[in-house]
């Protein structure tokens, strides 16, 4: 090769490695870029964890809060239940009084 012919190349390959070192930078930029959405997801997946973590902190609470409405009515339920065999309690009363009254009223009539 000439002298000319090896400039030639030699500029050639220059003005290709100049190129492929344009190419080497945009994608570096461009992974950069990348760099930087995924960072960005990582923190939005980080916030979405927090407000799970808050979310099954109140789920939680309202369970506490369901057991606890749970433990009333089991509570009332006694009461009424209570309430039920005293007026049972007075219902034999008031039988027991009646059949007194009658047996009573049997021995005035004779």
């Amino acid at each position: 090769m000439t002298q000319e012919e090896l400039r030639m190349a030699s500029a050639e390959s220059l003005k290709v490695t100049h190129n492929i070192d344009a190419k080497v930078t945009g994608v570096d930029d461009r992974v950069r870029d990348v760099e930087g959405k995924v960072e960005d997801v990582q923190d939005d997946v980080q916030d979405v964890g927090n407000r799970v973590e808050n979310v099954n902190g109140r789920v939680e609470d309202v369970q506490g809060d369901v057991h606890d409405v749970g433990n009333k009515v089991e509570d009332v339920d006694n009461k009424v239940q209570d309430v039920n065999n005293r007026v049972q309690g007075i219902g034999s009363d008031v039988n027991d009084i009646s059949c007194e009254v009658r047996e009573v009223n049997r021995s005035l009539s004779l």
